[in-house]
């Protein structure tokens, strides 16, 4: 039921957005329309100055795919909401919100599964380099995670660190995207971890509408090296509404991460 209501609610702000703006670009001063998939940050542009963007993701996953917010093993289907809004010239506040609609624990546990809201994520982006163009930007965001259940974001404390996203635009429709990060998380009861990720993306322009992008990501900390690489499609419906479709696998024997995800951003 629920999963049907969801579908329903994407396919209804298609349609709307369809009837909507046509213009391609207008609200493209502050860098390329692009959203921030679940659990990444990296568009190091920011929506103007009193300006706002929602964007709702529906994600399945395992949970080897994001273990720094669902650590107990099993699988999970949950909606990752995020609204972004301008503060001031190149200053954004950013608030994500996991609701889980359902949290499966792994096979031979006790039985049942969890839902409701799982981790809640506060940051403020300065995009302190920008080209005049738009056509490249580096920006500072220093998070805090915090556990809203505990039972299903798995740690009960709360998550802190710093994310340096950066864009790029190359020639013939090419783009280089990406981010470096640290992160100070919770290990058990009263130990804590130093976590590194970089995620590096390249994205090809096809149409006025749609493009296409492969991602390398790479985490390390006190557990050994996990790779692992996404893929997906965005399809810019007009200068308001952007839909992106894709996936992740992880690589190796340290990464057994896979997830799949649709989600659709909206910028007012």
């Amino acid at each position: 039921m629920r999963a049907s209501v969801a579908c329903l609610s994407f396919l209804t702000l298609v349609a709307i957005a369809r009837g909507a703006d046509k213009e391609l670009g207008s609200l493209t001063d502050e860098g390329v329309y692009e959203t921030d998939r679940p659990g990444e940050l990296e568009n190091p542009f920011t929506v103007p100055p009193g300006g706002a963007e929602v964007v709702n993701y529906v994600v399945g996953m395992n949970a080897a795919a994001r273990e720094d917010v669902f650590g107990y093993g099993g699988s999970a289907v949950f909606v990752d909401t995020a609204v972004r809004f301008g503060v001031a010239n190149r200053i954004e506040g950013v608030v994500t919100l996991d609701s889980f609609l359902s949290a499966n624990p792994p096979q031979g546990s006790a039985p049942g599964s969890d839902d409701g809201f799982g981790y809640t994520t506060l940051l403020i982006k300065w995009n302190f380099l920008r080209g005049a163009a738009g056509d490249f930007g580096v920006a500072l965001a220093p998070f805090v995670r915090l556990p809203l259940d505990r039972a299903i974001a798995g740690a009960s404390r709360s998550e802190s660190g710093l994310i340096v996203p950066f864009d790029i635009d190359l020639e013939g429709g090419w783009e280089l995207e990406g981010s470096t990060s640290v992160a100070r998380a919770p290990e058990g009861t009263d130990e804590w971890s130093t976590q590194w990720e970089n995620q590096m993306s390249l994205q090809r322009t096809l149409t006025a509408m749609l493009a296409a992008y492969v991602e390398l990501d790479l985490e390390s900390g006190d557990d050994p090296p996990a790779w692992g690489t996404e893929f997906g499609v965005t399809c810019q419906l007009n200068s308001r509404v952007l839909i992106d479709l894709g996936g992740s696998v992880g690589i190796g024997r340290n990464s057994s991460g896979r997830m799949t995800y649709a989600g659709i951003g909206w910028r007012f």
